[in-house]
């Protein structure tokens, strides 16, 4: 990555066009030299909301189908200059409209449901008994709060609705009610002349959703106008980001990769820019961005690196390979249930079936990991929590009875967890020692290699009563001897020396507690197992007797199973990204300390 700072002429007219030009070629990372504010920003952003809102309005009546109009009846707005506005304020104006015609609708269905409650009275008769002096008040109360009122000669009880009961308090006194208890509002209009008013409302917002549905079809000048503004917003905020010079010169400071330095000098050139290209200086390499080039298949982790917010440092290795890898595994156990696997790669399908099967690569992730799930689930014999159907003759076979979720042999489970786990850490190290491959720090990550699997065997003895074999002394012995020598060459030799071997006492028991934290994959994944099976005892223990036993027991399976599933996909994100980010990226000296590289781009604007 080199810094580059760039230079342009200050003009209201030429910096649009430039930097324009400098987005469409969308190779330069720019890190604002001050906060972006400008009067312009401001206005930009808020039409680029208004324009978002017109087309969510209009993506209501996309299915709506209504004779076209004529063209007198609507204006073609994409003829028009400005037309994007003009259409906004148009469908904009008309979801006012809606939203106004919808409450008027509500308050005279209201009205009208007020009249079939309390009775075909007219609000004249209110009227003239007041005149005369008496009032009507109305109030709703429960049989306990009637019983207070039942010996006043004022107040009758005129009905039932919905278990309470409709008083009357008639009095003299227009202040006068029924104290700490609501009274409620006669209706604003007379029966017929709601009704009316409602078949007009009706009608009104008929028509209004027939314009709308209609305006549908010029949906496209919206859009054309909301990428123009979003354009504009991302030019304006590049513009003010850089220092002004004298209102002559405006300057950015910005990174670009090394391979595209030729590139944006052709276009320097021939647009005459100023540029001075070099390298950042060591203070500057926390900033420098960090570009990921990750293969195709293993781009589908990106989301879980995304929403974890993990950007590996300009020094540090892309360590999303690994992440896909062991993270798909790692789901396939901690669910370990074929038929969730089953249930969760059915309803990505009929999703992404519903998006017209568009490219995304979050459909890619949960398609592996919900066949990753399938697969564990299918060696392992777990189909629901059910042992009946894992005991199907076909499904019977496909098992692996050591890892059989029911009578497997847990201490060889427990094994296989430690095991993964050392590999897993020893993967990182091997990519350390690879990082420093023309050095002979590579040797001290084998010596930490050396000591991982001194642990494990270690773990085995502890947890499992496995007896560890011979060689797990000289494994220890090596692996600090290596780390020793290895780890931190240079002038002074004894010094870095004697450094290693002080910091290797606490580094040992990290290890040690590192693959033990492995074992939490056995334990979750058995969990789900059980929760699993007690919603099947829970539903169909006792039999299936009556219809009504029946209906009960398919509502247990589906909520309790529906809730493992939760919790199985919350005990992935919680256990299977750690184990990644936190014991695997500890050993391979991953700390995420990076900002992506985020070029300035409008290519897709």
């Amino acid at each position: 990555m080199k810094k580059i700072m760039l230079f342009m002429p200050d003009s209201a007219v030429d910096i649009d066009a430039e930097l324009t030009t400098l987005g469409q070629l969308g190779v330069i990372h720019i890190a604002p030299l001050q906060a972006a504010k400008h009067e312009s920003i401001e206005r930009v952003d808020a039409r680029i909301k208004q324009l978002e809102k017109a087309i969510a309005v209009l993506n209501r009546y996309g299915d709506e189908q209504h004779d076209r109009p004529d063209e007198d009846e609507i204006t073609d707005y994409s003829k028009l200059e400005r037309g994007a506005v003009f259409l906004m304020e148009k469908v904009l104006d008309a979801e006012h409209l809606r939203q106004e015609l919808e409450d008027k609708k509500l308050n005279l269905s209201s009205d009208i449901k007020w009249f079939k409650q309390w009775g075909n009275t007219t609000l004249k008769d209110i009227k003239d008994l007041n005149q005369k002096g008496v009032w009507i008040k109305l109030y709703l109360l429960d049989d306990k709060s009637l019983k207070q009122f039942l010996d006043r000669d004022d107040i009758q009880v005129v009905g039932k609705l919905n278990g309470l009961n409709q008083v009357v308090l008639l009095t003299k006194c227009a202040d006068e009610g029924l104290p700490e208890l609501e009274e409620l509002p006669f209706p604003q209009l007379e029966l017929e002349d709601a009704k009316e008013l409602l078949k007009a409302t009706n009608k009104a917002l008929e028509s209004n959703k027939k314009l709308l549905s209609q305006l549908y079809a010029q949906k496209a000048v919206l859009e054309d106008g909301l990428k123009e503004r979003l354009r504009r917003f991302s030019v304006r905020n590049v513009q003010f980001g850089g220092l002004s010079v004298d209102k002559q010169v405006r300057f950015w400071k910005g990174y670009i990769p090394i391979e595209y330095v030729e590139q944006f000098v052709k276009a320097a050139e021939k647009h005459h820019w100023g540029y001075v290209i070099e390298d950042p200086l060591p203070e500057e390499m926390e900033e420098v961005p960090t570009l990921v080039r990750t293969p195709r298949w293993a781009q589908r982790i990106q989301p879980v690196m995304d929403f974890m917010g993990l950007v590996p440092g300009y020094k540090e290795m892309d360590v999303s390979r690994v992440f896909m890898v062991f993270f798909t595994f790692f789901t396939g156990i901690l669910v370990g249930d074929a038929g969730y696997g089953l249930v969760f790669l059915l309803l990505t399908f009929l999703v992404h079936r519903k998006k017209k099967f568009v490219k995304q690569i979050e459909f890619g992730l949960i398609y592996t990991l919900s066949l990753s799930i399938l697969f564990w689930g299918v060696l392992t014999g777990t189909y629901f929590g059910s042992e009946v159907i894992a005991d199907l003759p076909v499904l019977r076979h496909l098992r692996i009875e050591k890892l059989s979720s029911f009578g497997g042999d847990s201490i060889v489970v427990q094994k296989l967890m430690f095991l993964v786990g050392a590999v897993h850490l020893s993967v990182g190290h091997l990519q350390v020692a690879w990082k420093f491959n023309n050095s002979v720090r590579a040797l001290a990550q084998f010596g930490w290699i050396a000591i991982i699997w001194g642990l494990y065997l270690i773990v085995n003895q502890m947890v499992l009563g496995i007896e560890t074999p011979p060689i797990m002394l000289w494994l220890f012995v090596g692996g600090t001897l290596f780390i020793a020598l290895f780890s931190k060459p240079g002038k002074n030799f004894f010094k870095g020396m004697l450094s290693s071997i002080g910091n290797l006492p606490l580094s040992i028991i990290n290890g040690f507690s590192d693959i033990i934290s492995y074992i939490r994959l056995y334990a979750v994944g058995l969990s789900t197992v059980l929760m699993a099976a007690s919603f099947n005892q829970m539903a169909i223990g006792d039999g299936v007797t009556t219809l009504v036993s029946g209906i009960g027991a398919v509502l247990v399976l589906i909520l309790g199973h529906g809730l493992n599933m939760v919790l199985a996909a919350m005990a992935v994100l919680v256990h299977g990204v750690r184990l990644n980010m936190l014991e695997y990226s500890g050993h391979a000296g991953v700390e995420f300390s990076g900002n992506e590289y985020t070029p300035f781009n409008l290519k897709d604007n």
